[in-house]
C-alpha cells in the first residue's frame, strides 16, 4: 500500500513542479488568485510531497534510515500538514479579508502553529504525542488527532472567510476557494478515518492543476503592457457588481492627447509612461481595482464614495499627472480626463454604464473647459438629447438637403473687402430644427459619420463657387474645416478627390483647414494624401495655431499656405497682446499668411492690425451667414469700388 502511495505523491510531485516552474516568470499584479501569492502554496505543497515520499520510502522498506532520522522525518512529516493548508488558507484569506483582518487572523493562526510545533518538537525527547514501535513505525499518541483537529480549524476558517465575503468575490474565485477548501476538508475526515493520505495528495493535486487552468483563464484577461486586467476583465467586475448589488463608484480616467506623447517620445515612452501610470493607479487606492480598458483609459473600481472621497481622488490624480514621472532623462506630465458614475444609481447593465461613460468622455472633448464629469440627471438629459443629434444626423447624410452650409467672412483689414470665407456646417432637421457643429460634429466623429458630412460639404461649396464664379472670383479661396479620417482614410481622400477632379470643381479655390494635434495621429498617411490634393491646387490651413501644439518643426516641415491664430491669442488681453505680436513676427518670418480668428471687439482688431495682421475673421465683421447674405456682402464690396 505505501508503494502505491509513493507512485501517487511521486506523480504529484512532478505535475506541482511543473506547474511552479512553467509559472515562475508570470506576474500577475491584481488577480483573485495572485500567481504571487499561490508561490507559498506550491512550494510548502512540495515540500510535504518530499517528507511524505521520504516518509513513505522507509514505511515501505524500500530505504531503511537511523533510527534518529526516522523520529525526524516522522515528525516534519506531521507538521507539513497544518503548513501546507495554512499556506492555502492563508492565500484565500488574503484575498478576502480586509488587510487589517488578515493580520489579525494570521497572527492567531500562526500562534496555533508555533504552539503545535513548540510542543511536537518538545515530544521528541518525551513521546507523548506521538508513540513509535519497536520498529520506528508511528503507532499511536494524541498528535495525529491534534494535528487533523489544527487542519481542520484552518480550512473552516477559510471557508468563513470566503462565505464572509461572498458578495465581493466574483462567481469564479468563489468556486476555486469553496471547492479546494472543501476537497482539503473531506480529505482530512478521510485520513482520520483510514490513516493513509491517499485522498490528500490527489485532492489537492487535482486543486492545483484546477487553479492552474484558472490562472491561465485569467491570463486572457491580463492586459499585455501593464499586467493589469483588461476590458474584458472589467466587463466581468461590472456584471458581478450589479449581479451582487453592490454599491459602487467607477472612476474612468483618460490620458489626454496621448497620442501626441507616442509622436514626438516615440512608441516605447509612450509605453513606459502607461507602464508606470498604471503602476501608480494600482497602488493609488489598495482596495480599488484597476483596469485598463483601452489604449490610454483606466478605470478604477470603489465601494460607494462620498462627494468628497471622490473629489479627494480625483484631485489626487490629477495633481500626480501633472507633477509627470521621470523616465530616464525625459520628464513626462500630461493631463487627464475624468468620468464618474455610480452603480447600480446610474447604470443597472453594464451596456448602460459603458453607454454613459463614452457619452461623459466625449462630452469632456467637446467642452474642452470641463475635465472632469460627475454622472447627475442633467446629463441624462444631455444624452437623450445626443441621441436626438444622432438621429438628426443620420437622417441629414440620407438627405442631404438637411445639411446648410453657412460662410464666415475673412476680411482683409488694409483693403476693407472680403478675401476669403470659411465654410461651416449646419443641420436642419425637421423636429429639432437648426443643430450647431458644436452638437453634431463630436457625434459624427464618435461614429465614424464626419467622412460623410465632409464629402456633402466639399460638394456644395464647389457648386457654390460653380453656380457663382462671377461674383466669388474675388475671393482667394473658401476653407473647409476636415477631420483626421479625411486625410488618414484612403478611402475617405480618394473620394474627395473624385468630387475635386469634377467638371465643375476647381480646386484651387478650394482650402482645407486643419489643425496640428489631428496631423501628428497619423502623419505620414496624412502627409501622403496632402500631396495628392496639393497636386490638385488645394491650399492647407493651420487652423487654432497658439493652442498649445503647434510648434516650429510643424510650421517648416508641413507645407501650410495660412496660418489661423486661435481666438485664444487674440482675446488674451492679460499680456497686453504681446502674444500675438510675437506669433505674428515668427509666422511673418517663416513666409505664412496670417489669420487672426475670433475677432469680436474694436481693440482687438486695432491689436490684430499693430501686430501686423492683415486677415482677420470674426463676430466684429460678421457672424457665419447663409449663401445669399454672403453674395451680398460680396456685391456690397463691388459696388465700393
Amino acid at each position: 500500500m505505501s508503494t502505491e502511495l509513493i507512485v501517487i505523491e511521486t506523480l504529484s510531485l512532478v505535475i506541482v513542479s511543473a506547474i511552479l516552474l512553467e509559472r515562475k516568470s508570470v506576474r500577475f499584479s491584481d488577480s483573485m488568485l495572485n500567481i504571487t501569492t499561490m508561490y507559498p502554496v506550491l512550494i510548502s505543497f512540495l515540500v510535504y510531497l518530499v517528507i511524505s515520499i521520504l516518509n513513505h520510502l522507509h514505511m515501505s522498506l524500500l530505504i531503511r534510515y537511523p533510527e534518529p532520522a526516522v523520529k525526524l522525518i516522522t515528525i516534519l512529516h506531521t507538521l507539513s500538514f497544518p503548513q501546507f493548508i495554512l499556506s492555502w488558507m492563508t492565500h484565500i484569506e488574503r484575498k478576502t479579508l480586509t488587510r487589517r483582518r488578515f493580520r489579525m487572523l494570521l497572527i492567531v493562526e500562526l500562534a496555533l502553529l508555533a504552539v503545535f510545533t513548540i510542543l511536537t518538537i518538545v515530544d521528541l525527547g518525551t513521546g507523548r504525542l506521538f508513540m513509535f514501535s519497536d520498529a520506528h513505525q508511528l503507532e499511536g499518541g494524541s498528535g495525529i488527532t491534534i494535528m487533523l483537529l489544527l487542519c481542520g480549524a484552518y480550512t473552516v476558517t477559510g471557508i468563513m472567510t470566503v462565505l464572509h465575503a461572498w458578495r465581493s468575490i466574483d462567481r469564479y474565485s468563489r468556486m476555486v476557494h469553496l471547492l479546494s477548501s472543501g476537497f482539503i476538508l473531506f480529505s482530512l475526515v478521510l485520513f482520520h478515518l483510514f490513516r493513509q493520505p491517499y485522498m490528500f495528495a490527489l485532492s489537492n493535486t487535482f486543486m492545483l492543476l484546477f487553479s492552474y487552468l484558472y490562472f491561465q483563464r485569467r491570463e486572457l484577461e491580463i492586459d499585455v503592457l501593464t499586467r493589469i486586467p483588461n476590458f474584458p476583465a472589467f466587463i466581468d467586475h461590472v456584471e458581478h457588481v450589479l449581479r451582487a448589488k453592490i454599491e459602487s463608484t467607477m472612476i474612468v480616467v483618460d490620458i489626454e492627447n496621448f497620442r501626441l506623447i507616442n509622436n514626438r517620445y516615440g512608441n516605447s515612452v509612450g509605453d513606459e509612461v502607461l507602464k508606470v501610470f498604471s503602476a501608480y493607479l494600482v497602488g493609488f487606492e489598495p482596495r480599488a481595482k484597476v483596469f485598463r480598458i483601452a489604449g490610454n483609459r483606466f478605470a478604477l473600481s470603489f465601494h460607494l464614495m462620498t462627494h468628497n472621497q471622490v473629489v479627494g481622488s480625483v484631485k489626487a490624480i490629477k495633481s500626480r499627472c501633472v507633477q509627470g514621472w521621470s523616465l530616464g532623462m525625459l520628464g513626462i506630465s500630461f493631463y487627464v480626463n475624468i468620468a464618474i458614475a455610480e452603480l447600480p444609481r446610474h447604470a443597472n447593465t453594464r451596456d448602460k454604464l459603458l453607454e454613459i461613460l463614452d457619452f461623459m468622455l466625449t462630452e469632456i472633448k467637446a467642452r474642452r473647459r470641463q475635465s472632469v464629469i460627475i454622472y447627475n440627471k442633467r446629463l441624462t438629459q444631455l444624452q437623450l438629447r445626443r441621441l436626438d443629434v444622432l438621429t438628426a444626423l443620420r437622417g441629414a447624410i440620407a438627405d442631404e438637403s438637411r445639411i446648410i452650409v453657412h460662410y464666415q467672412p475673412i476680411h482683409d483689414v488694409l483693403s476693407g473687402r472680403i478675401h476669403a470665407a470659411e465654410a461651416l456646417m449646419r443641420l436642419q432637421d425637421p423636429q429639432m430644427g437648426m443643430i450647431s457643429p458644436g452638437e453634431f460634429i463630436p457625434a459624427a466623429e464618435q461614429t465614424a459619420l464626419i467622412s460623410k458630412l465632409t464629402e456633402s460639404i466639399v460638394q456644395k461649396v464647389t457648386r457654390f463657387l460653380h453656380d457663382h464664379a462671377n461674383l466669388l472670383a474675388s475671393l482667394s479661396h473658401i476653407s473647409i474645416n476636415i477631420s483626421a479620417d479625411d486625410l488618414s482614410s484612403s478611402e475617405a481622400s480618394r473620394r474627395l478627390l473624385d468630387i475635386l477632379s469634377g467638371p465643375d470643381a476647381d480646386p484651387s479655390r478650394i482650402g482645407f483647414e486643419v489643425t496640428e494635434s489631428m496631423l501628428l495621429s497619423s502623419k505620414q498617411s496624412v502627409l501622403e494624401r496632402w500631396e495628392a490634393f496639393s497636386s490638385k491646387g488645394v491650399k492647407f490651413l493651420l487652423d487654432d495655431f497658439g493652442t498649445g501644439y503647434a510648434n516650429l518643426e510643424s510650421l517648416t516641415s508641413l507645407p501650410f499656405d495660412v496660418v489661423k491664430i486661435d481666438r485664444s491669442v487674440i482675446s488674451n488681453s492679460r499680456n497686453n497682446y504681446e502674444l500675438i505680436t510675437v506669433i505674428s513676427l515668427m509666422l511673418e518670418r517663416l513666409g505664412k499668411q496670417i489669420v487672426a480668428e475670433g475677432v469680436e471687439t474694436r481693440e482687438q482688431l486695432e491689436f490684430a492690425q499693430a501686430a501686423g495682421v492683415r486677415y482677420v475673421q470674426g463676430y466684429y465683421f460678421s457672424k457665419p451667414v447663409p449663401e445669399d447674405q454672403l453674395l451680398d456682402m460680396l456685391r456690397y464690396d463691388r459696388a465700393k469700388q
